[in-house]
């Protein structure tokens, strides 16, 4: 299909909605790893872009094909009406506008055909390039002066990556190209035969794999590991029993992590810089904030000791911070303003904020419905998808920054478009 010529589209508003769409989803790669006040202007524009009238009802049919846009706007409901219950309204409003994206970007991103498979090929390659790019800028720097970064990773100081710097999220954006990578050299048309096609999808996992234990994120890591153990898995299960299946990618994990530890700097350094922390916990010594995960440790404990008093309804979404301030000043008064954190766990903190019903319904909902599929060919893959995006908000408050938003809804919509394929009426049109 040739993308560029109207004649492929049933109505001309089609074909500009298509293109502007697929021009904004390429934004908004851009605009994760050069600039965030791009992410907002194309989030903008591609929500606009879902109401051109002729082609309304294709858009609407994409966003029913799954809950998960439904559930998104429950989710910023619930903080919508904690506004009766937070004290200040002041950071309520801040938080309402970081998360005015979960109304405009599942919509949004319904407005691309990705039900078509050249819209998904260069929705795919672009991200890859410019990932790659990005990646290949950051090892640079690395090469320059290797040795100081090792030192600095001593003192969790990262590797300059994307240009807000937030290394964590570039893990996990990385790892989850590297799943994306082994499911269009599975299902997509052309990536099996074409060698340049190969190429990008082949050099773009090793690339991925190399720099994400440069990076040694530890939330990258880990859901890198769960991604290529559950696609050895499915690898093998094809060949062998299942348990085989399921021990062989576990012994091979096991081996790629020494062989890592021994010849990655930075991940060795990373590394032993986690068992020190362990240490610390194990002989029972006091939380240091200074020591990243205790300090993600400290936000628990104070967390899990105000959600005592909090009632109900929570703090309200306006009042997260302050409550955990009162927490700091009564447990761990150290701690300077800078250092003091909501608590890093996506899950805790929405009970934290509203309470077991309100604050963990929406988000659960959320994290579960792209699961259930079976009978969508690649489902494993995007389950897969799913958990590790699961895993990542176990680990990290990833929906409180503005990137952490961004990249969840946005590679959510990504494996939620490719069940699309599915709905007859897209693809009679």
């Amino acid at each position: 299909m040739n993308l560029l010529s109207s004649s492929n589209y049933h109505n001309k508003q089609a074909y500009w909605q298509s293109l502007i769409g697929l021009s904004c989803l390429v934004l908004l790669a851009l605009g994760f790893v050069a600039s965030r006040a791009l992410i907002s202007i194309a989030t903008v524009v591609i929500f606009l872009n879902a109401f051109w009238p002729a082609n309304i009802a294709a858009v609407w049919q994409r966003f029913r094909s799954n809950m998960f846009g439904t559930w998104a706007l429950l989710y910023l409901a619930i903080y919508l009406i904690s506004f009766f219950w937070s004290d200040n309204k002041e950071s309520w409003l801040q938080v309402i506008q970081l998360k005015i994206p979960f109304l405009l970007l599942p919509l949004g991103i319904c407005s691309v055909p990705l039900e078509k498979p050249g819209f998904r090929k260069i929705f795919y390659i672009s991200t890859v390039v410019i990932s790659a790019a990005t990646v290949l800028v950051s090892i640079g720097i690395f090469l320059s002066d290797w040795q100081q970064f090792v030192s600095n990773y001593k003192l969790s100081i990262p590797l300059p990556t994307t240009s807000s710097g937030d290394h964590i999220r570039f893990g996990l954006w990385l790892s989850f190209l590297v799943l994306l990578g082994f499911y269009f050299w599975h299902f997509e048309p052309g990536f099996k035969t074409n060698k340049w096609l190969k190429l990008i999808v082949w050099g773009s996992i090793a690339l991925f794999i190399i720099y994400i234990h440069i990076l040694s994120a530890k939330t990258g890591l880990l859901v890198l590991y769960i991604i290529l153990v559950g696609c050895g898995y499915y690898y093998f299960s094809q060949r062998v029993n299942r348990v085989v299946a399921w021990t062989l990618p576990l012994i091979l994990g096991a081996l790629a992590v020494t062989a890592a530890y021994k010849l990655a700097p930075t991940f060795k350094t990373k590394i032993d810089y986690v068992i020190l922390e362990v240490k610390h916990v194990q002989e029972g010594e006091r939380l240091n904030y200074n020591l990243s995960d205790q300090g993600r440790l400290i936000t628990y404990d104070i967390a899990l000791g105000k959600m005592k008093t909090n009632g109900v309804l929570g703090t309200g979404a306006g009042d997260i911070l302050d409550v955990m301030s009162e927490g700091y000043d009564e447990k761990y008064p150290e701690v300077p303003q800078e250092l003091r954190f909501v608590p890093i766990n996506q899950y805790l903190l929405e009970v934290f904020a509203f309470g077991w019903i309100l604050g963990l319904v929406p988000l659960v909902l959320m994290s579960f419905t792209l699961f259930f599929d079976r009978q969508h060919k690649g489902q494993f893959f995007i389950g897969l998808g799913a958990l590790i995006l699961i895993v990542s908000m176990m680990v990290e408050a990833m929906l409180q920054v503005q990137v952490g938003i961004f990249v969840y809804l946005f590679l959510s919509m990504w494996l939620l478009s490719f069940k699309w394929q599915q709905l007859p009426a897209l693809n009679k049109q």
